[in-house]
């Protein structure tokens, strides 16, 4: 009786059966617990194709900086946090410097580098934790003498539940501290700035002067007899009858003179006064109308005598106008104490 033996031939590859490869095996032990069945198939096809590409994870792209944190990223997370920040800076600092561009273009950049601080890691995330989790298996092959105790070796260094848990406290915590901070930050610091706080270096002089009438009584026997002689308290306090003793003097209450000169209407502050060489103070031309609107407020606030102009879409706001230079000077350095600019000229 003869018996053939037939041996199979070194090329022909046989498909591996069994419940899971080393590779596999390797792979699920250096993912950990969490999520191992999503990776896993993703980490054996990128074996496969003999190169990670380009898919979609969503942990990756919508808790990016968390997701690295869990899977020990550390490298990842700091070039991630580098390019993010160093693309805001460019964007809101060098652009705006450059560009000058309005509220909607603003929005605009805010919405790009938000879309691409998501969608890239979201792209590339399997990839990066691809290539750390072959570092990983390489490091544990080589210093351990079995398969078994390389994985067991993975599974210790792997992300478990427990440090899942805690990053997930630690996150509750740092929304519970914004959370406080935001609510106590209005009472904190958005208190509107009362004029008494804040230093006046100087004396300021008042841009329309109103007259201060300290005259209590009239001698009208001292009145030259070729001047006519005033109308009683007609000229002085409207309404008001006045009598002539026989001294010949107009008795006229000095608080009713002060409440007639108070009376007059003062002009509005928002326009520009113009009698003879005045002092006036440049603050700034704002393309923007808010930040005018908030130089001005501020301004107004503590007192000053401020003014908008409009120039070509833009808005310009001074201080003044002031007798003398000195006044002018000193209502600068106020105004320097508010954290605006200050530019003194005459008119």
């Amino acid at each position: 009786m003869t018996s053939t033996t037939t041996f199979a031939s070194p090329d022909i590859t046989v498909l591996d059966r069994s419940p899971e490869n080393a590779t596999a095996a390797l792979y699920r032990a250096a993912i950990g617990p969490i999520n191992s069945g999503y990776y896993v198939p993703v980490f054996v096809r990128f074996e496969a194709v003999g190169r990670a590409g380009p898919s979609w994870n969503w942990a990756a792209s919508l808790y990016t900086l968390n997701w690295m944190i869990f899977r020990h990223l550390w490298a990842a997370a700091g070039v991630y946090v580098t390019l993010v920040l160093g693309l805001f800076l460019l964007v809101f600092g060098m652009g705006r410097l450059l560009l000058h561009g309005s509220e909607a273009v603003d929005l605009v950049l805010m919405v790009v580098c938000c879309g691409l601080s998501y969608v890239l890691p979201g792209v590339f995330g399997n990839a990066i934790f691809h290539a750390k989790s072959r570092q990983k298996m390489a490091a544990a092959l080589s210093a351990t003498p079995t398969l078994a105790d390389a994985c067991k070796r993975l599974n210790q260094q792997a992300s478990s539940r427990q440090r899942f848990l805690r990053l997930a406290s630690a996150n509750l915590a740092l929304a519970a501290i914004a959370a406080l901070a935001y609510v106590a930050w209005p009472t904190a610091t958005m208190r509107p700035v009362s004029p008494a706080a804040i230093p006046v270096i100087g004396n300021l002089a008042s841009p329309v002067p109103a007259p201060v009438v300290a005259v209590q009584s009239i001698n009208i026997d001292a009145v030259p007899t070729a001047m006519p002689t005033p109308t009683p308290a007609a000229s002085l306090v409207a309404g008001e009858p006045a009598s002539v003793p026989a001294g010949g003097k107009l008795i006229v209450p000095l608080a009713k003179i002060v409440t007639a000169a108070a009376s007059v209407t003062p002009q509005n502050p928002t326009t520009l006064p113009v009698t003879g060489q005045r002092y006036f103070i440049n603050v700034g031309l704002f393309a923007k109308d808010r930040n005018a609107r908030n130089a001005y407020a501020k301004l107004r606030a503590a007192g000053l005598p401020a003014f908008k102009q409009t120039l070509k879409g833009r808005t310009r706001v001074r201080v003044g106008p002031f007798a003398t230079q000195v006044g002018a000077d000193a209502a600068a350095e106020q105004i320097h104490a508010l954290q605006l600019d200050a530019v003194v000229f005459q008119l």
